[in-house]
């Protein structure tokens, strides 16, 4: 059967951020408030605009911050969340996540003629 709306953006995420250790995607809330996952969307499809060695697993405002600015400078992504908001929370809020995480869908998942399939070998598994 396939999925479709939140459950079809997760998977989506899900496959994205596959061998990036330490992000799984599990859910479309607790799971990015380190910000990593953020950042391993980015990385996956766009490579040459994050560089996953300034990804952090103890700093997570930095990392989210990092994300929302990439995104925002180098996709055109407005920055939909805070930090805080993201990062403050044992639960951040689902709906804000996926309509944030939908821009990133929107913009990187069809913007190429592999959809990040070719970074699999830039992934830092």
């Amino acid at each position: 059967m396939r999925k479709s709306g939140a459950a079809a953006l997760q998977e989506w995420c899900r496959v994205a951020c596959s061998g990036y250790p330490g992000v799984d995607i599990t859910n479309m809330s607790s799971a990015w408030r380190d910000g990593r996952a953020f950042c391993a969307v980015i990385h996956r499809y766009r490579p040459d605009i994050l560089h996953w060695g300034e990804v952090d697993t103890r700093h997570w405002a930095r990392n989210c911050h990092l994300a929302f600015t990439v995104a925002e400078e180098q996709l055109g992504i407005p920055r939909l969340l805070d930090v805080e908001d993201v990062v403050s929370h044992p639960s951040p809020d689902r709906l804000s996540i996926l309509t944030y995480i939908s821009q990133f869908y929107h913009k990187l998942a069809h913007s190429g003629p592999d959809s990040g399939i070719s970074s699999l070998s830039q992934s830092p598994a």
